[in-house]
């Protein structure tokens, strides 16, 4: 778990304890009632949907720590992602990324069932349809990186070659405008040089043709055949508290949002 996603476990599980005991000791009858599903679709419609109404409703939340929520999810799988096809963004290009995944997101497919009361606490079934478009982008990287690398092979060679006839020219426009200039007023004027452009590195290059596919494939998402189910196990504590484990929330993120060198992984 990435220290990223330890710091929002750790305000997760505080924002839980709040929301599901409200006290020290949380009587049976309270504990009986609690809509504990509807909690758990509040938080994932937060995460992923972006809507943070149920969830500022349901824990009193304050609307910063809520949008926290997809913040951190959407940071996560950027994350994820870079590290599925060893990508290295610049801050930029993260920022870019962040976007997409955001976007990507937005139209995750899941469903909560309603909770099972069970001697430790509850168990609720989350019934994930997996967004599969970003799996499986090992062969296009692959030629999209040769490509870039070729473009700015060909760049730095063209470059270099208008840069050596540059060079010749001003030298021979200098000398011109030098005796023209002694002629008519007797001063030189000083030629201003062209700017000379920035050229992106392989890398750079790479980066962005990899955000403009995945900018491509927003336009048609494509989920998994099969809907993953994923079960939480939430624990009532002696001392009143519900607990969940947050690597089962993660596992529903990288359920949602699936990542895969070779494509999707089937059950």
């Amino acid at each position: 778990m990435t220290a990223l996603k330890r710091v929002a476990a750790l305000l997760l599980a505080a924002l839980m304890c709040i929301g599901f005991s409200g006290c020290d000791i949380l009587p049976s009858e309270e504990f009986n009632d609690y809509d504990v599903s509807a909690y758990i679709q509040a938080l994932l419609d937060s995460s992923y949907h972006d809507d943070h109404r149920a969830f500022i409703a349901r824990i009193q939340a304050t609307e910063d720590s809520a949008k926290a929520n997809n913040t951190t999810t959407v940071e996560n799988a950027a994350v994820n992602f870079c590290n599925t096809y060893s990508l290295s963004p610049d801050d930029q290009q993260m920022e870019r990324l962040k976007g997409i995944m955001a976007k990507a997101l937005l139209s995750a497919r899941y469903q909560v069932k309603d909770e099972v009361k069970v001697e430790s606490g509850y168990t609720i079934e989350v019934t994930v349809t997996p967004i599969t478009t970003f799996s499986g982008l090992t062969g296009e990287f692959t030629s999209i990186r040769s490509q870039a690398q070729e473009e700015v092979n060909r760049t730095s060679m063209v470059n270099l070659g208008e840069g050596e006839g540059q060079q010749d020219g001003d030298d021979e426009d200098g000398d011109e405008w030098g005796e023209e200039g002694d002629e008519e007023s007797g001063e030189q004027p000083t030629p201003t040089p062209a700017p000379t452009p920035l050229l992106k590195t392989a890398t750079e290059l790479y980066m962005d043709r990899v955000l403009d596919l995945c900018e491509q494939k927003l336009a048609a998402l494509e989920f998994g055949g099969e809907d993953t189910v994923i079960v939480l196990d939430i624990r009532l504590t002696d001392q009143g508290e519900l607990q969940l484990d947050l690597n089962q929330i993660d596992e529903i993120d990288r359920t949602v949002l699936a990542f895969s060198e070779n494509g999707p992984i089937l059950p």
